[in-house]
């Protein structure tokens, strides 16, 4: 059936503004940040030099890029394990027909309403050496040996931070499979139920096939959450103590805002999004893959 042109001007007038929404704060902030990281500007002043690849050789030498790179990868393979895994669980929990499971739901997808600078406010305080919740609730169960400095301790702030994100991520996580769950086709588990399987052969034969479109959602996400984490980090320790913590989203802050050297951190920023389409769309194209072939 032919489209009127009315309509055909419908659908033009509503798709133009999310393609010059795109243009505009996509594509082109991605183009100026490439050309900006051969150039050396202070942000302020009209005096705009070419210098070539000098902001990259800059920030490659610097050990805060490979501490920065470092982190990073640590924060990919959490985010990863950790939230979807424990979502995962959650959401396996909620399923099980209890009582008030939408208070469940609610309960444990709050801490993702939440801004994550409130979060980091609420778990700095939690953090805190001097009346801390974590290091009194430590002393009152009879072990204060092991109360620490958590955010202050260069060894332990960036998975001090990972604990306060996982908090927060999981919930989404866990709604995400929850919905999944909900679902699978209920004559499938019946079917199991008869042949007598267990419930670990019906979670690998069943329940994994079924929910890998929501894996895809919920690891693409917190892969692209790692790559980018922010403002965690930057609300609780500022990338300190050091340089411990900084990722690249810090330095490059830290690089552009700080240090008034856009050159350099609009290089840093190639970088990240050099290093995140890498990682990322090898794994959403992969994962595609197989569920289409789990379709047909």
């Amino acid at each position: 059936m032919k489209l009127s042109d009315e309509r055909r001007l419908t659908f033009a007038l509503f798709l133009f503004v999310p393609v010059v929404c795109f243009f505009v704060f996509i594509v082109y902030p991605i183009f100026r940040s490439l050309t900006l990281s051969f150039q050396e500007w202070d942000g302020l002043s009209q005096n705009i030099e070419f210098v070539g690849w000098a902001n990259y050789k800059k920030i490659f030498s610097s050990e805060l890029l490979w501490v920065s790179l470092t982190n990073n990868l640590k924060w990919l393979v959490f985010s990863l394990l950790a939230p979807t895994m424990l979502g995962f669980f959650l959401a396996l929990l909620v399923d099980q027909k209890v009582k008030g499971e939408s208070l469940f739901q609610v309960f444990f997808f709050i801490p993702y309403a939440i801004t994550p600078v409130a979060v980091a406010s609420v778990w700095s305080w939690l953090y805190s050496p001097r009346g801390g919740v974590i290091n009194q609730l430590l002393t009152s169960i009879g072990l204060p040996q092991f109360r620490q400095v958590w955010i202050g301790n260069p060894d332990i702030a960036t998975y001090s931070v990972m604990l306060a994100s996982l908090w927060w991520s999981t919930g989404f996580a866990m709604v995400l499979y929850f919905s999944g769950l909900r679902g699978i086709p209920p004559e499938l588990l019946e079917a199991a139920d008869v042949d007598g399987a267990s419930f670990w052969v019906k979670l690998r034969k069943i329940v994994f096939p079924q929910l890998l479109p929501s894996t895809i959602v919920v690891m693409a996400m917190q892969g692209i959450s790692a790559m980018r984490v922010f403002d965690l980090i930057y609300a609780m320790t500022g990338g300190g103590p050091g340089i411990s913590t900084h990722v690249l989203a810090t330095m490059m802050f830290d690089v552009s805002f700080n240090r008034f050297e856009m050159g350099a951190g609009s290089a840093i920023a190639v970088v990240l999004l050099v290093i995140s389409s890498a990682i990322i769309l090898p794994y959403v194209f992969h994962s595609s893959k197989g569920l289409e072939e789990l379709r047909s």
